[in-house]
């Protein structure tokens, strides 16, 4: 076994030391609006995968997306004209996980705010060009490019619902959003911030369906991770945003609390632009990290979700990380909720934390859908397949592994 690089290893400290509570949830995806319709989607093992109706995209390899409902602002948020769709999911995530902690405007004055996408409002930039440059509608509004930045989705969450603190914006593709989580942990510990909320936000777009697809990446048929005869991923949409807080701010306002955010950790495969490193070594070193960073054992590890995607080289590569880690033990528990939302790019990781959070507080562990016959490659380990499971996970990995070997790891435990 491959020895941990020394620049992953964190100094050995308390579990508790280590933690950021999580105070509210926000969440909209394609299980529908709001974290009660996505936590009763994850229980119910319910697919939101269906036909794309956002764009048509003629020769695509597949059009089917886990496309999240267009998304209910709050009142006085401003007009949504102004806002590119990626926006708008993550006003309405920020705005339910802010009132789920239940944070007044005084109290939102100092949290910060890091937000991690894969394309910011490119949705927008697209339909500008195709009515500007192709159809030659010269009075389309200039106005529509400025939420083609990235950071876009940041400031609007600060400054449209009042959060001051440190702003920060990350692409590191698919773990962008997990790895916006890890950075708000370290706000939290360095005592940069007393409140964070951190997560991802991502549009569907003819950029990632037409690049996908000319990767020949995209399963024609809604994904079917882990399966023997899977042949690629499914796109998605959607947004979740985490308030993560300082205990001793948490227990001063009597905050409810779901769950902790223990520990992250971050690697680099340094192997392909677009393929993992086949023995998964990559995905290890941040599993690794993570573990070393909440300061808990491999033993202590009830649920992994995974990244899951789908792909022929991904899914074996990632078991491979997780043999690697955690030996022979295929009573752990394991699934993909992206069979049921879709791969959400740049907000995978928070709507998977979210996921893993929910399934704490609610005692279950969800799915994967259509794995009725496993590859053994991906064999040795407990997939959940088909249907949700009661079960209270104390402590539980949420893993994601993004192109050019960007690999983030959360790991997230049962309030104390």
């Amino acid at each position: 076994m491959a020895r941990e690089p020394q620049a992953l290893r964190r100094p050995a400290r308390s579990a508790r030391q280590q933690a950021a509570l999580i105070t509210g949830v926000g969440v909209i995806s394609a299980l529908g609006e709001g974290r009660a319709a996505f936590a009763a989607g994850l229980e119910q093992g319910r697919s939101g995968i269906r036909p794309l109706s956002l764009f048509t995209l003629p020769g695509a390899r597949s059009l089917h997306a886990g496309e999240a409902p267009e998304p209910t602002l709050p009142e006085g948020i401003g007009p949504r004209s102004l806002f590119s769709r990626a926006d708008r999911l993550a006003l309405f995530a920020a705005h339910e996980a802010l009132s789920d902690a239940g944070l007044g405007p005084e109290e939102r004055a100092g949290c910060a705010v890091v937000v991690g996408t894969g394309t910011g409002g490119i949705a927008v930039t697209e339909r500008y060009l195709e009515r500007r440059a192709l159809r030659g509608e010269r009075r389309t509004p200039a106005r529509w490019l400025l939420s083609h930045q990235p950071a876009n989705a940041a400031d609007l969450i600060a400054g449209r619902l009042g959060a001051r603190g440190v702003r920060l914006s990350l692409m590191t593709a698919c773990s962008s959003s997990a790895t916006a989580l890890g950075v708000g942990l370290d706000l939290i510990r360095r005592g940069r911030a007393g409140l964070v909320l951190a997560g991802g936000t991502e549009s569907l777009c003819r950029l990632t369906v037409g690049g996908f697809s000319a990767l020949r990446a995209l399963d024609e048929e809604p994904c079917r991770p882990f399966h023997a005869e899977r042949r690629g991923l499914t796109l998605g949409d959607g947004a979740a945003l985490l308030v993560l807080e300082a205990a001793d701010s948490a227990r001063a306002r009597g905050a409810h609390v779901y769950a902790e955010l223990a520990g992250y950790g971050v690697s680099s495969d340094a192997h392909h632009l677009t393929a993992p490193a086949p023995d998964g070594r990559g995905a290890a070193e941040a599993m690794r990290a993570a573990l070393a960073d909440a300061a808990v054992a491999p033993s202590e590890v009830e649920y992994v979700n995974a990244h899951g995607t789908g792909t022929p080289h991904n899914d074996p590569a990632e078991i491979a990380a997780l043999r690697s880690v955690f030996g022979e033990r295929p009573e752990l528990a394991i699934s993909s909720t992206k069979a049921m939302t879709g791969h959400t790019l740049g907000a995978a990781g928070a709507i998977e934390a979210a996921a893993c959070v929910l399934a704490i507080q609610r005692g279950f562990l969800p799915p994967t859908l259509r794995l009725d016959r496993i590859d053994p490659a991906c064999a040795g380990f407990d997939l959940i397949a088909h249907s949700s499971r009661r079960a209270s996970p104390a402590l539980v990995l949420s893993s994601s592994f993004a192109f050019g070997g960007n690999n983030t790891v959360l790991v997230l435990r049962r309030a104390s």
